[in-house]
């Protein structure tokens, strides 16, 4: 194991109304009364009554309260600049984002960018680095990026998804109302749950040794998701199982199961060349077909992490040779995915006709991606060509 230092400072508020103490947690992490830019995406929040609870709880405490809705899936770069443009002598103390991982990842990176005088891009381009940003509170609407807790922001500009990872990023309070959840559409609640797996993935799939308790905390969540996730896309209403798919979403983002060792996120960067390629593909649904692919690829050089895998969380029995229990336990893994009725190809997904090649190359623009296996362009080719088998 690694060395490492962890601290987690993001009060998580968790449960049925929970909503509603929105202003008293914006003053505990203000210290004060103040103004706060409120953003969310589609009116959803607004015609579910859920936005109108949080600015009243904000104005009840005594927040000048300003709105700003149009966050889009894939949140996209120009929505920041207009929202900075638009905010940045308006003397806001905090950001507060009403929504899913694209509301939050929009409002980290406004909160940084209005601490900033230069362009939001540059954080992502090597031009600047995050030094500090406004403080982020964030009310979850759907349990899937685990942006609520984690310092990741992803943002998509000109046909490219990028991301970046800093400590001042991560929200100082989140809002966790599995009741909110309900009402989402059954296809947003698979994918939610195959991206909050696949967040314990990149980390489990490690080539890091002596990290048993890590290694078993990561293997008792994906487990948890496997079996809570169908419960809650075969009945949205069920409140009990909501509350363990979504502590597992929240958590698997936080770094907790990265600790003390080398984190993989090759199939992330795979999979959002898909999406910045074509912005109607949900996140969770290309997962679901790039990460079989990846596997049977990598596991060809790096069996040993896939036999724990198939055998500790898949729970096959093993087969005659390691070739035969990894493979059974993607099989497994693929029929969780049909069960939610994800894709599992590039036709599925509805990407047959994918610039593979330029996808790969563009992958791999900054280098090799991956560090349980080290991928180069011809290998994100082949995985491609794989998933569109």
């Amino acid at each position: 194991m690694q060395n490492f230092s962890y601290s987690n400072p993001t009060r998580l508020h968790f449960g049925r109304g929970t909503e509603n103490d929105a202003g008293r947690l914006a003053k505990e992490v203000l210290g004060r009364a103040g103004k706060a830019l409120v953003i969310f995406g589609g009116g959803s929040a607004r015609r579910s009554g859920l936005l109108n609870r949080v600015l009243s709880s904000l104005e009840a405490e005594g927040f000048t309260v300003i709105e700003k809705g149009g966050v889009t899936p894939n949140p996209r770069l120009s929505f920041v600049r207009e929202t900075v443009d638009w905010m940045r002598d308006q003397g806001v103390s905090l950001i507060v984002a009403v929504g899913g991982g694209s509301v939050i990842d929009s409002a980290k990176l406004i909160a940084a960018s209005l601490e900033y005088e230069g362009d939001a891009w540059d954080f992502f381009d090597g031009h600047a680095k995050i030094e500090k940003a406004l403080p982020v509170l964030a009310v979850l609407t759907l349990s899937a990026a685990g942006s609520e807790q984690s310092i990741r922001c992803v943002i998509s500009h000109h046909g490219t998804k990028d991301g970046i990872g800093v400590e001042c990023l991560r929200p100082r309070a989140a809002i966790i109302n599995p009741e909110i959840f309900a009402t989402l559409p059954k296809h947003q609640i698979a994918s939610g749950v195959v991206d909050m797996i696949s967040h314990i993935m990149e980390r489990y799939f490690s080539a890091t040794d002596a990290t048993a308790y890590i290694d078993a905390q990561a293997e008792a969540a994906m487990k948890t998701a496997f079996e809570y996730g169908p419960k809650v896309f075969a009945d949205p209403k069920d409140y009990d199982s909501w509350c363990q798919v979504s502590l597992v979403g929240t958590f698997a983002h936080n770094g907790v199961f990265g600790l003390g060792r080398v984190e993989d996120w090759a199939c992330h960067a795979i999979e959002h060349e898909l999406s910045g390629w074509n912005e109607a593909i949900v996140h969770g649904m290309g997962l679901a077909v790039i990460i079989p692919a990846w596997m049977r690829y990598v596991s060809k050089s790096e069996p040993a992490r896939f036999v724990q895998f198939a055998r500790n969380v898949m729970g096959v029995e093993a087969g005659a040779t390691d070739e035969e229990t990894i493979e059974r336990g993607i099989e497994k893994l693929c029929d969780f995915y049909r069960s939610l009725n994800m894709p599992l190809t590039l036709k599925d997904l509805g990407a047959a006709d994918c610039p593979i090649e330029s996808l790969a190359r563009h992958c791999c623009r900054k280098g090799k991606v991956g560090h349980l296996k080290a991928l180069d362009e011809a290998d994100v080719l082949a995985i491609y060509r794989a998933a569109n088998d």
